[in-house]
């Protein structure tokens, strides 16, 4: 069965509108996800948690960001919110451990939403230093994987 395709919306879409809200919140049952947050270009955060009941929670104020590494120390970010993932579901070794070496473009890890396993990969050369999430964490989208440390 194919689905009707309908017309793209435009990315200033209105997520705060209770419509909106009910579509991501299906997607996100669909998908097995429990929890998005999404930030407007206006800097208001919609977080959607789907926990037997729906929550869906608006935040309207602006979001202080502090560095949390130092300047010279990269950050494999989480393409996309879902289940972090070390291993790789057909193979039997992780992708990456910290301390290791890896090239700008390795994969250390991957994103499971659903059937959808997205790469997560180095953005720079060097030594993986921290994984602040364990295997299986639900994980936002730019959530830090590894911390690394450039190539001498």
């Amino acid at each position: 069965m194919q689905r009707a395709k309908r017309p793209a919306k435009a990315m200033t879409e209105d997520f705060t509108d209770p419509a909106v809200m009910q579509e991501i919140t299906a997607w996100l049952e669909s998908a097995g996800v429990s929890a998005i947050e999404i930030e407007t270009e206006d800097g208001r955060h919609v977080r959607i948690v789907v926990d037997g009941e729906t929550s869906l929670d608006v935040d309207d104020g602006q979001r202080d960001v502090a560095a949390t590494v130092p300047a010279s120390i990269s950050t494999a970010k989480a393409p996309f919110a879902g289940y972090f993932l070390d291993v790789h579901p057909a193979r039997g070794a992780p992708a990456a451990v910290e301390d290791t070496a890896v090239a700008a473009g390795d994969i250390v890890g991957f994103v499971k939403v659903g059937p959808l396993l997205l790469p997560v990969r180095a953005p720079d050369a060097g030594t993986l230093n921290e994984c602040p999430v364990k295997a299986g964490d639900l994980v936002g989208y730019g959530d830090t994987i590894f911390s690394i440390e450039p190539a001498q």
